[in-house]
């Protein structure tokens, strides 16, 4: 069987297995358990915060252009692997480190066949998966953020600043 084919029957059932499973690699972060050791100052939030919105960018804005880019007829697969290496380029370094490691296996081997592909339909037929992989993904992540979080960060009005302006302008006066 071709390195592409059996890449993209791997892809789909792990489409398959994580549609009710959470993927194994999110449950081990959702733990706080992170292998390469990414964080700052013993904390997980911030690994979460960064994968979040890189699934989000892969998910949204880099499958779906380079889908868009191979259904076009102004591009070619040699310009198409250009831009997938360097649209995928800096995720591909850091996927993995941040706590997704099987994800990022996917998101490595995607990258290295990107040379063996040969037609644009093969290219949309393994990009399709991918694409499909990386939103369950990230709605995966979606789910497990902590968003109760969030009652932290109110929303302030310009009227919530001006007792702050006042605490200044009293403090500068003072210390003249």
């Amino acid at each position: 069987m071709n390195e592409i084919v059996t890449f993209k029957k791997e892809v789909e059932e792990e489409i398959t297995n994580i549609w009710i499973n959470e993927p194994e690699d999110i449950f081990v972060l959702k733990k706080g358990y992170l292998p390469s050791g990414a964080g700052i100052y013993d904390q997980y939030f911030s690994v979460l915060v960064m994968l979040s919105g890189e699934m989000r960018s892969l998910g949204i804005h880099a499958f779906a252009d380079l889908m868009a880019f191979a259904e076009s007829p102004a591009f070619q697969m040699d310009q198409i692997r250009i831009m997938v290496k360097r649209i995928l380029k800096i995720d591909c370094g850091v996927i993995s480190y941040f706590g997704l490691p099987k994800y990022g296996g996917f998101l490595n081997r995607y990258y290295a066949l990107i040379d063996t592909i040969e037609t644009k339909e093969e290219f949309i037929d393994v990009t399709r998966s991918m694409f499909t992989l990386t939103n369950r993904y990230q709605m995966w992540l979606h789910q497990i953020f902590p968003w109760g979080i969030s009652m932290f960060f109110k929303q302030k009005q310009p009227d919530d600043y001006k007792q702050t302006y006042e605490t200044l302008k009293e403090v500068t006066e003072k210390g003249r």
